[in-house]
């Protein structure tokens, strides 16, 4: 890769994000990199190497640095989730889980991109569309469809590939890639998926029935979901998170592998079951 420019995204609130964006635009500055900073930032820095871009209007460049947590990074790639640029998460505080690296790494890693000593990380992105709606979705982590009203049961039913699979009555159902594998579908007893195994996890919540167990898909399947008369009429779609689409029972949600993938750079020091047993505590028995 030829670098020429680069976009940072950063969660401001973090008190350590404007020494860290400092220190990023001054190594970008001895490299002849061109940065640009979201708008938020702007009184924060003042470069003639520096430009700043609105969230709705983001920027084409070689790569994305997301300082903050997985939030953060998720938010940051949705931004710039049409130009599919490589991604690489610098993790401040709390789990950090899709973070790949910590910030005094930072310099560091970014001689390593420079000098194209990284690999591409490709990872499945999740798509979904409602009937009556124009609209398409995509989630790095995962869909969750349940009642408008938390405390209401969920009653569905799940169908692949046109063939009727189960019925489901739960506090909702999670819809996960293997990166969110690791997220809300894992406390709610879904499987842990190795990033590169691409597949679609399909995780009940809370459900009523002890036979209704987490389903492990291929990628290249449909998933839809049907509701029935006994659901409740108003229903979320909430995409990783952070979106909430409202609907109603009368429409079917069909979700699939996106056409495009998501961009991790990763180095070769990067290791998926360290950060298990280190973030998650994966293995671990007692106080050892």
């Amino acid at each position: 890769m030829q670098l020429k420019s680069f976009a940072i995204w950063a969660n401001a609130d973090k008190k350590q994000v404007p020494e860290l964006v400092s220190k990023t635009v001054e190594w970008a500055e001895k490299n002849s990199l061109k940065v640009h900073l979201p708008v938020k930032l702007k009184s924060e820095f003042n470069s003639e190497n520096v430009s700043f871009y609105e969230s709705n209007e983001p920027p084409l460049v070689d790569f994305l640095l997301c300082f903050g947590g997985d939030g953060t990074l998720i938010a940051g790639v949705r931004i710039f989730n049409n130009h599919n640029v490589p991604i690489l998460g610098v993790h401040l505080g709390g789990l950090g889980f899709l973070a790949q690296i910590t910030s005094d790494v930072l310099v560091e890693k970014l001689n390593s991109i420079k000098n194209n000593d990284f690999k591409i990380q490709d990872r499945l992105i999740l798509s979904a569309e409602i009937s009556n709606n124009n609209d398409k979705y995509y989630a790095i982590n995962d869909f969750v469809v349940q009642n408008e009203i938390s405390f209401r049961v969920t009653s569905l039913s799940l169908y692949v590939n046109d063939k009727h699979v189960s019925d489901y009555k739960s506090d909702g159902i999670i819809i996960s890639s293997p990166t969110g594998s690791t997220a809300y579908s894992l406390s709610s007893g879904g499987p842990i998926v190795q990033p590169d195994v691409f597949s679609i996890v399909i995780t009940p919540i809370a459900p009523h029935s002890l036979t209704s167990r987490p389903l492990v898909l291929p990628p290249d399947v449909e998933v839809e979901f049907k509701f029935s008369d006994e659901s409740e009429e108003n229903l979320n779609l909430i995409v990783d998170g952070q979106n909430i689409i409202k609907f109603s029972k009368e429409s079917k949600v069909t979700m699939r592998q996106a056409n495009h993938q998501l961009k991790f750079i990763t180095f070769k020091d990067y290791d998926y079951y360290k950060t298990l047993k280190s973030k998650m505590v994966w293995g671990r028995r007692g106080n050892k």
